[in-house]
């Protein structure tokens, strides 16, 4: 069944992978990350249309917690709220009376890119409302500098910024006005409640009036970086 490339996934979003079956008869699928094992800590999905059952697992890291929907009929992985701790190489193997089939696919996930102008504004946003009990947190950097948070009781931001900074008190969206080149770079959201923590990032570039990049953003971090970034339940 070979190779399929897919075009670049934006963290947040949700990205179908497809068996191409219509419909399932007496088949096994398997959708394996990066590889397949002896211990199957790498499955992350399986339809046993033999035993009429389907199962999600969490991998061998825990990153696909509450991230997996496999359809029972077709076969197709669906990954929700994607990170870029998800981007890599998915294998499907169809398993039949007859034959085995093998199918990988390369998944890409990349940072939401904001760009602006110095000087101008830009918003960084978060459609979501806020419930009660949420705890939002916005940093900065590599430092992971705190500039803003908002939660039951307190709204303040970052002194740092001049008063710069707005942050809605209904989503929580964080506006960064009169742009400066120190602001260029990676601005991550949590948002933390009692059932999960929820992670977004934004890299925050500045063009010229040409719409040439005056600055690159910083690096977004290691693929296999800190596993507290993922969505957890």
């Amino acid at each position: 069944m070979g190779e399929e490339k897919i075009d670049p996934v934006t963290e947040g979003g949700s990205v179908t992978l497809h068996t191409n079956v219509s419909k399932l008869h007496k088949y096994v699928i398997q959708w394996w990350y990066e590889d397949e094992d002896k211990d199957e800590k790498n499955l992350i999905a399986k339809v046993d249309k033999v035993k009429n059952e389907k199962h999600v697992y969490v991998g061998a890291d825990g990153r696909f917690r509450s991230k997996l929907v496999v359809d029972g009929e077709t076969g197709n992985l669906k990954i929700t709220d994607i990170r870029t701790i998800h981007t890599g190489l998915y294998k499907l193997k169809i398993i039949s009376s007859k034959r085995t089939k093998y199918k990988t696919i390369f998944v890409p996930v990349n940072v939401k890119t904001e760009s602006t102008n110095l000087g101008s504004s830009v918003t960084l946003r978060n459609y979501a409302k806020i419930q009660e009990d949420d705890l939002m947190l916005w940093t900065f950097g590599a430092e992971k500098s705190l500039i803003a948070k908002i939660d039951s009781r307190t709204n303040r931001t970052d002194e740092k910024f001049s008063n710069r900074l707005h942050m809605d008190e209904e989503t929580g969206s964080l506006t960064i006005r009169n742009i400066t080149e120190g602001d260029v770079g990676q601005y991550k959201l949590q948002i933390i409640n009692s059932k999960q923590t929820t992670i977004k990032r934004f890299n925050v570039i500045v063009t010229n009036s040409t719409g040439n990049i005056e600055n690159e953003s910083s690096p977004s971090e290691p693929l296999l970086g800190k596993l507290e970034e993922m969505s957890r339940v």
